[in-house]
């Protein structure tokens, strides 16, 4: 019997672990303080080039727990395809790339999210003996969605 599986990029926030599907990430690169933009959407720390790309980065533990990322050694900017282009996401760290099977990822609890968040969860796996929470990221972003297409266009026009 063959059995569905997914790859996931998994990363930590804090304490938490979070993972990306695989196919939604375009690189993982060591963390660079981004260049801040005049007039740039809140949520937006700033920008990088990515190999002549002007990328938006955002800091997914203020969007997601509301604590800015401390940069350290660790830290990383997961570069991420949202349905709004290329994003950067700051993240304390990147853990590795884990293979999970799709009856193994467990719908994420209703009654801890909120209205808010509820879609931005795709579902939670255990994984030695810790949850993996496998974030769905056009919904994690979509009211910063607006705000990053605003901001690359502004940057284009730069």
């Amino acid at each position: 019997m063959d059995t569905e599986t997914r790859k996931f990029v998994v990363f930590r926030l804090g304490v938490e672990e979070y993972g990306l599907p695989i196919d939604k990430v375009k690189s993982v690169i060591r963390f660079e303080k981004p260049t801040p933009v005049p007039r740039a959407p809140k949520g937006v720390e700033g920008v990088i080039n990515l190999r002549g790309q002007v990328v938006p980065v955002v800091d997914l533990g203020k969007r997601l727990l509301g604590t800015v990322s401390e940069e350290s050694p660790t830290s990383r900017i997961v570069i991420a395809e949202t349905r709004w282009g290329l994003v950067g996401l700051v993240v304390d760290r990147a853990r590795d790339v884990a293979t999970f099977s799709a009856e193994d990822i467990l719908p994420t609890p209703e009654t801890a999210l909120t209205a808010e968040t509820a879609d931005a969860f795709e579902g939670v796996v255990s994984r030695d003996e810790r949850l993996v929470i496998l974030l769905d990221l056009d919904h994690a972003l979509s009211d910063a969605g607006l705000m990053l297409a605003t901001a690359q266009e502004g940057i284009a026009d730069a």
